[in-house]
């Protein structure tokens, strides 16, 4: 299909991780702590914008995270058009929570995860296992706060099911999500686990577009950077 091309009776969520930010500079745990986009996380959002002006959305979702409303207020501003419905925050498309390791070195991250392995891991094999990752964090974490996957899976699961059933009343159609890497990640596990490493990483201002029938998700490309428009 080509962009902005549906079946019938069909949903397509353009998901969006949303751009640049301090700490992906700094190299910084970040889930439910917040900093600001950098100017290049500002351009890549403006510059995805105009890659989406031509796709219809009938509406348009982001996290609560400053981050990603921000990214989606500049995406809108720079395609040019409103949509009939939103845009709207919703805390159930929130990063992972990391508890007490927000805001710490990634580095510290991944001792963590070595120690609750028991052997360094490569991010391949991190990806394959994403459910475990979750569930070492969380029983690292000495603030009650960290996620394990099985509350993960439940808010994104109710977010696209809910967002999803409500889009089909209205008539189908493409809707915008800006949301984070492995909020992403995590949907392409849930969706279709053999393609959980295409790609390893996602990119900020990556398009992955997942489609829903009132029934199924199935997951087109994946963390997709052509978008992006001069």
């Amino acid at each position: 299909m080509e962009a902005g091309e549906r079946r019938s009776g069909e949903m397509t969520f353009y998901v969006v991780r949303h751009g640049q930010t301090l700490f992906d500079v700094m190299g910084k745990v970040q889930g439910w702590c917040d900093t600001p986009l950098t100017d290049e996380g500002v351009r890549a959002a403006q510059s995805l914008g105009r890659g989406l002006a031509e796709v219809d959305f009938s509406a348009a979702y982001s996290s609560d995270s400053g981050r990603a409303v921000h990214t989606l207020d500049e995406l809108l501003r720079a395609r040019g058009s409103k949509v009939p419905f939103g845009p709207y925050d919703d805390m159930r498309l929130r990063e992972w929570c990391y508890g007490d390791l927000e805001g710490e070195p990634g580095e510290l991250l991944h001792a963590t995860l070595d120690a609750g392995f028991g052997a360094p891991l490569s991010f391949e094999e991190h990806n394959r296992r994403l459910p475990e990752v979750a569930d070492v964090l969380a029983d690292a974490d000495c603030s009650g706060r960290a996620e394990r996957f099985d509350a993960i899976e439940r808010r994104l699961r109710g977010f696209f099911r809910e967002a999803g059933d409500d889009g089909l009343k209205r008539g189908g159609g493409n809707v915008l999500v800006v949301t984070h890497s492995f909020v992403v990640r995590t949907l392409v596990y849930l969706i279709d686990p053999e393609r959980v490493n295409d790609p390893v990483k996602i990119p900020n201002a990556s398009v992955t577009r997942i489609s829903y029938d009132g029934s199924d998700f199935r997951l087109g490309e994946i963390g997709s950077t052509v978008w992006q428009r001069p």
